[in-house]
């Protein structure tokens, strides 16, 4: 009996330890966690991405719903000078090119929202402002011209309503893209 005593206690070499299945049953938990938390992280990180390019593309697209105006009276006007139904010298009697004609200080944060935008409005939306961008240096241009007639042709007017009827060309495409991102997300709970 002596001899039985001591030995009750400790394993032998050839049977399983108890404890060999509760380190694995252990690291299943731990891994299992990791995996619930970063499949959440990733539900969580994918509403939020939706719903800032939902904002960006609705404030985009209110922008130039509002300088669609503008955008449609210089674009008929360089119709019109193409057409030859206009005198060069009369194309720009009626638009105020001393005043901005539409708000280009709202794209001034474009490439920052470029991540959050859908991949087939990024470059449209790029070419529109670009476009709007290259009109208002021209506007510019032009008034230098009235102030300093002598100094630079007329052809710089030609080039301002050229520029804008570029970019108003792309609107239709823009708003139809712009507009299809947002059903996408108001469709999707």
């Amino acid at each position: 009996m002596a001899a039985n005593k001591g030995r009750k206690g400790k394993a032998r070499k050839g049977t399983p330890s108890r404890k060999s299945r509760l380190w694995l049953r252990d690291l299943l938990n731990i891994l299992g966690g990791l995996l619930a938390g970063a499949f959440g992280f990733w539900i969580v990180h994918e509403y939020l991405v939706s719903r800032t390019a939902k904002e960006v593309s609705q404030r985009y697209e209110s922008v130039i719903r509002g300088d669609l105006s503008a955008l449609k009276r210089t674009s008929e006007r360089y119709e019109d000078l193409s057409e030859q139904q206009e005198d060069p010298s009369q194309a720009l009697e009626g638009v105020d090119v001393n005043a901005t004609l539409y708000s280009l200080d709202a794209y001034q944060g474009i490439l920052e929202d470029f991540p959050d935008l859908d991949a087939t409005v990024r470059p449209l939306l790029l070419a529109f402002y670009l476009s709007l961008r290259d009109a208002e240096l021209l506007r510019k241009l032009v008034v230098e011209q009235r102030e300093h007639p002598d100094q630079m042709p007329w052809i710089l007017a030609r080039e301002f309503l050229r520029t804008n009827h570029e970019g108003a060309q792309l609107v239709p495409r823009l708003l139809a893209v712009l507009g299809k991102s947002n059903e996408t997300d108001r469709e999707s709970p």
